[in-house]
């Protein structure tokens, strides 16, 4: 796959800032890696069940967080939003959230 642009909202880029150094640094990691790859699998990623063009991206470290993305039709990756995960289920809100920032954006 073709290496791809990413772009973070407003709300992924304020929660990013909400996390410890280590768990920061395997975020940018992990867009990179989506940058150049274009895409990503399991245990990085994992695409949300039930909802079209949605993923979830993983920063597994001792603070568990998980950021939604979408793909536009093109060649850029819209990080839309972020949140700590608690609980094995991803939270209806959280979903809600993404894909109504989504929806927003006109994708």
């Amino acid at each position: 796959m073709a290496k791809k642009s990413v772009i973070q909202t407003d709300q992924a880029r304020e929660f990013s800032e909400t996390m410890d150094d280590l768990s920061r640094r395997k975020y940018a990691a992990l867009l990179q890696l989506l940058e150049e790859q274009g895409f990503l699998r399991a245990p990085h990623a994992e695409k949300v069940a039930g909802q079209e063009n949605l993923f979830a991206l993983r920063v597994m470290t001792q603070g568990n967080y998980r950021y939604f993305y979408c793909y536009d039709t093109g060649t850029i990756v819209f990080v839309l939003s972020g949140y700590s995960k608690k609980s094995n289920e991803i939270p209806r809100r959280e979903v809600a959230r993404a894909v109504q920032i989504r929806k927003e954006l006109g994708l």
